[in-house]
């Protein structure tokens, strides 16, 4: 049959390459129909909570009896024995010292640790402290004297403007009689006549500079007879921003009536150098030799008055930098301590704190107690010398569990913390423990390394008597516990690159349930910092606060498939994850606070 339809088909090539692209194009243009037909993205939107996030370790082993307990060392292990207290046979209960290590090290360190947890009060306490009377008053006395002195040279650099207009004017009425006077003859104003003085060969290329002359001295008349009207308008009083104005303009029409000297100057040092000397020609006029010598002298006057504005300038721009700079002294002076320093100084006193903890703590340490009650079985420690192994061996009173923890967990346990034990034999018991003992070294095993922990029970109910040696036990062990702070469920975070996001709508909405519900602005992505978690929630830090809308649910009816809020995120982040990126699947995703957030 197969031969047959082949043969079919090397016979019918055409007809059957045409039936094939007609069945490959209706799958596809089904498949699309498919697809689109589909429906949206639904989520289930939660609230971020404040609640207590208790973080835990567990860890499996087995109950043992304690006829052999070795009591070690959890301090540094450097420091020689000085005491032993105890004799092989005695019994000692739990708490009592059996052996003290030279302490020495220890308490130099405590010492250090409280000067500079006192250090750092104090400097919190001098932060914070009212300034005094006496360095307020003297603050207010600077603003009052910088004001003044602003004030007294805005009033003088006010007066100075009576001489400089002087100046202005004696300059104006020069340059006006030498654009229409006729010195030179009496048919041509004297730029005119100027140029007419040279031959004609020569008038060209002086013309330029006559016509630099009239259109200076037709900018320099407009600005002074501006800069007149406007000083006459105010007075020494007048504010600070009218007089600003004012010397400003005043330094620019110096600066146009200076453009006016100094065109005029051109014009006549061009007739000076190019005027022919022979026997033959006639000497230049007198005026041009007098006019030379004025416009010099207009010139010096002119720079002289654009210094004097300037340097009125610098000195109140100087002043009001002053003024200034007392007034934000006198401001910071009276809104005390800046935020930021004290948050930084309450940083500093919690790493005080810290370290004067651990140096308790290590101090204790070298104080080697009974971690439970028992019998002394064997004594390892010798006076003067330090400790290598277990200073003490105790027959204890009663029972311990021993569990394994990886060396992730055990780096998060410390001694005295609490426990919760369960045992596979009795499973309606449930007995509180505390760790007495961590084996300070690890055992390898395949490449993982795994530290043995002792748990003493700390409850002595009569129902703990059907815990007999050997049997399988599991302890939880409570390395820490955060109250009041804001919480979300696991499922709400990802990590992404070693930075931590939470997943909500980009506008609030209403709670929804478990079934979703489309959102009509999309999603966003929220940078946030986390602290500790446990296997169901995760404490935020930053980022959010109690009633902030999140994502816990992604549900995608196209595909039939459901994700945490959080596995939306990761998605988001890294592109792909069936449409629900940057746009499609219910909406956008955008990285950053929502508005309001």
């Amino acid at each position: 049959m197969f031969k047959k339809i082949g043969s079919a088909i090397k016979a019918h090539k055409v007809m059957s390459i045409i039936i094939a692209i007609a069945i490959v194009g209706g799958g596809y243009y089904w498949y699309r129909s498919a697809q689109g037909t589909s429906a949206p993205t639904k989520y289930v939107v939660g609230q971020a909570s404040l609640g207590t996030v208790v973080a835990s370790v567990s860890g499996s082993g087995q109950v043992q009896a304690l006829s052999s307990i070795p009591v070690k060392n959890q301090g540094s292990g450097s420091g020689a024995v000085t005491g032993i207290y105890v004799k092989v046979g005695q019994h000692v209960t739990a708490g009592q010292l059996l052996v003290q290590v030279d302490t020495t090290n220890e308490e130099k360190a405590l010492k250090q640790a409280e000067l500079t947890m006192q250090s750092a009060n104090l400097s919190l306490a001098k932060l914070q402290e009212a300034p005094a009377t006496t360095t307020l008053q003297q603050d207010e006395d600077a603003v009052a004297q910088a004001s003044t002195s602003l004030a007294t040279d805005y009033q003088s650099a006010y007066d100075s403007l009576g001489g400089i207009f002087v100046d202005f004017q004696t300059t104006m009425t020069g340059l006006q009689n030498f654009m229409t006077g006729k010195d030179v003859n009496k048919t041509q104003n004297d730029p005119d006549a100027f140029v007419s003085l040279l031959p004609t060969y020569q008038q060209e290329q002086t013309i330029p500079f006559r016509d630099k002359v009239t259109a200076t001295f037709s900018a320099a008349t407009e600005a002074y007879a501006q800069d007149l009207a406007d000083y006459h308008a105010l007075s020494r009083n007048s504010s600070s921003s009218s007089l600003d104005a004012l010397f400003t303009e005043t330094e620019n029409a110096a600066k146009s009536i200076s453009d006016a000297v100094s065109a005029s100057r051109s014009l006549i040092n061009q007739v000076v150098n190019s005027y022919p000397i022979s026997s033959t020609t006639q000497p230049l006029p007198a005026i041009v030799t007098a006019d030379q010598n004025a416009f010099s002298g207009y010139t010096g006057t002119i720079s002289g008055d654009i210094t004097s504005i300037t340097n009125s300038q610098n000195g109140i721009a100087n002043d009001e930098i002053a003024l200034k700079e007392k007034q934000t002294s006198l401001a910071s002076l009276q809104a005390g301590a800046d935020p930021l320093d004290v948050q930084s100084q309450q940083i500093s006193i919690q790493n005080a704190q810290l370290s004067l903890q651990t140096a308790q703590d290590n101090l204790a340490d070298d104080s080697i107690r009974a971690p439970v009650s028992g019998t002394v079985s064997a004594i390892a420690a010798v006076v003067g010398t330090p400790i290598a192994s277990s200073a003490v061996t105790l027959a204890a009173d009663g029972e311990v569990a021993q569990v394994t923890l990886n060396e992730v967990d055990a780096a998060k346990v410390s001694l005295g913390d609490q426990t919760t034990l369960t045992f596979d034999a009795l499973p309606d018991l449930s007995i509180a423990g505390q760790v007495v003992e961590i084996d300070p070294v690890g055992t390898v095993t395949q490449g993982v390394v795994n530290y043995s922990v002792q748990i003493s029970f700390t409850n002595t109910s009569t129902s703990t008597s059907a815990i007999k040696p050997g049997m399988s036990v599991t302890a939880n062990i409570v390395t820490d516990a955060h109250q009041n702070v804001v919480t979300v469920p696991n499922a709400a975070v990802v990590t992404q690159n070693g930075s931590s996001y939470v997943l909500a709508p980009a506008t609030p909405v209403e709670a929804t349930t478990t079934g979703g519900i489309v959102l009509p602005q999309g999603t966003t992505l929220i940078p946030v910092t986390v602290g500790i978690s446990n296997n169901t929630i995760t404490e935020i830090t930053s980022g959010l606060k109690a009633g902030d809308q999140i994502i816990t649910q992604t549900i995608r009816s196209s595909s039939g498939s459901t994700t945490s809020g959080g596995t939306n995120a990761l998605r988001a982040l890294g592109g792909g994850g069936g449409g629900a990126v940057f746009g499609g699947g219910g909406g956008a995703v955008r990285i950053g606070a929502p508005t309001g957030r």
